[in-house]
């Protein structure tokens, strides 16, 4: 055995001494170079991990301009949509030998916008984001565009910037939600929206207002609300609608948390789901299952999402061409007890 480096760190003259080759052949077999056959590449790597060696990918990405890494903002971690698009987004990209640098937005532009400043200095190969309800202008991401960076969009996305775009139709999940409580019979049914400035958001409300003028039904007045989606949102709605001489006899809520907590308000006001009321939320979370009643809802296939993003990012990155098709994913109606009457 040779003598290492004192302070305990291990180089790639270790390795090359080792092995008796050259350090420069060390350092193009750990760095993939083409010109170095696969078992010269096996060796060293095992070597390598051996002795502990640490590739410094920091001065590896600059010789190569590349870093395998890949950023991701999106709005909630916590969300179970988002975790499943997570999961989606990490496998495709470790299969692919990618990293990924997560970041949370928590529906704030202002963080949105420095989480996009973050991800173009630590100089990711590519980003993928769902932007935040409240983002209009994209420009913050013209960084990107300018250094020819592509950006993927999932769910929540804007046309202006460049790159694949992944969606589902938000206006059939409005539509389809509405028109499956008019099934049941609800004859006054009222909707919790998100901002209107959020393009999923109109669109989800054009289809609730749609499947109610199919069916020759009115939208009562205050029976289609515009919010931040916020638990005190869905409570607030709670309180208005049954103070009304006519109360909604079917609530589509505009997430599956405003959905959990109008259920609760409800039932906290002896409303009983689903006779008197029931309930769909535009999205599903775990939980909605194992509440009483379970709540019906519209997936939106998150791990899908996730992945193809993902993928298509990955496609640009190794063709050095942008991407601009827009990928639709189907939507699934899970219905239960909320609004299942016998």
């Amino acid at each position: 055995m040779h003598a290492y480096d004192k302070k305990g760190e291990i180089t790639i003259n270790d390795i090359a001494r080792e092995l008796n080759i050259a350090p420069s052949t060390v350092s193009r077999a750990l760095n993939d170079h083409p010109k170095i056959s696969e078992a010269t590449k096996v060796r060293v790597k095992s070597v390598a991990q051996d002795l502990g060696y640490e590739l410094n990918r920091v001065a590896s990405s600059l010789s190569k301009n590349k870093t395998n890494v890949i950023g991701v903002i999106i709005p909630h971690i916590g969300s179970q949509f988002f975790a499943k698009a997570l999961s989606g987004i990490q496998e495709v990209a470790r299969e692919k030998g990618y990293s990924v640098i997560i970041s949370e937005s928590n529906e704030s532009v202002q963080q949105e916008v420095e989480m996009a400043r973050v991800m173009n200095s630590a100089r990711v190969d590519g980003l993928v984001c769902c932007l935040t309800m409240e983002t209009k202008d994209v420009k913050h991401f013209s960084a990107f565009v300018k250094r020819g960076i592509p950006v993927a969009m999932f769910d929540r996305v804007n046309y202006a910037v460049p790159g694949p775009k992944v969606v589902v139709d938000n206006y059939e999940a409005g539509f389809e939600a509405t028109e499956h409580l008019i099934n049941l019979g609800c004859q006054r049914i009222a909707h919790l929206a998100g901002a209107p400035s959020s393009k999923i958001f109109e669109e989800r409300a054009e289809g609730f207002k749609d499947a109610l003028k199919k069916h020759d039904l009115s939208l009562l007045p205050q029976f289609l609300l515009a919010s931040d989606l916020t638990e005190q949102d869905a409570r607030d709605a709670v309180r208005l609608w049954f103070s009304l001489s006519e109360r909604p006899d079917g609530i589509v809520a505009g997430s599956a948390t405003t959905g959990l907590v109008i259920a609760a308000a409800a039932k906290s006001m002896g409303v009983e789901l689903p006779r008197d009321l029931s309930i769909i939320s535009l999205g599903n979370e775990r939980c909605n299952e194992f509440v009483t009643p379970s709540l019906s809802a519209v997936d939106m296939p998150g791990y899908d999402m996730g992945k193809t993003a993902v993928s298509k990012l990955i496609d640009c990155i190794d063709s050095g061409k942008n991407d601009a098709s827009i990928t639709l994913k189907p939507i699934q109606l899970l219905i239960r007890n909320s609004s299942f009457k016998h």
